[in-house]
């Protein structure tokens, strides 16, 4: 069974938006799955590394299609997703300078915090664009 995994719950109705949710959360899902099968430090680091050029593409486009809505909530969600690659760096630069070799429980949380919270709690608001 899969850790992280797209449900309904997860719909924005914005098809751009859940399929590019849906390869964050394969991503997250991969990072994961190459951290509990042991995966080297070195193949850890690079999928954390895929995993963050992601999000900064998925950040940029989904404030894109925001402001091309005129999205009202756009500022504050620039601010979410901002203090979002702040924290998912910072977790991603310790495992890099750490001496640990799997990735903490702290940065699986994190994900799992983001894919419960932002997606499913924040990012669900501009479900009202896609209907209009």
């Amino acid at each position: 069974m899969a850790f992280f995994e797209w449900d309904k719950s997860l719909d924005v109705e914005v098809e751009l938006m859940n399929q590019q949710h849906q390869t964050l959360i394969g991503m997250m899902e991969a990072l994961y799955q190459k951290n509990e099968a042991g995966a080297s430090k070195q193949e850890l680091i690079a999928q954390a590394g895929e995993l963050v050029n992601y999000v900064i593409k998925h950040f940029k486009d989904e404030e894109n299609y925001m402001q091309s809505a005129n999205f009202p909530g756009l500022e504050t969600h620039r601010k979410l997703h901002n203090n979002l690659m702040v924290d998912l760096n910072k977790l991603v630069m310790d495992f890099v300078n750490g001496t640990n070799e799997k990735i903490s429980v702290e940065f699986v949380m994190f994900l799992k915090m983001w894919l419960f919270t932002h997606i499913r709690g924040i990012d669900t608001k501009y479900k009202v664009l896609a209907t209009r």
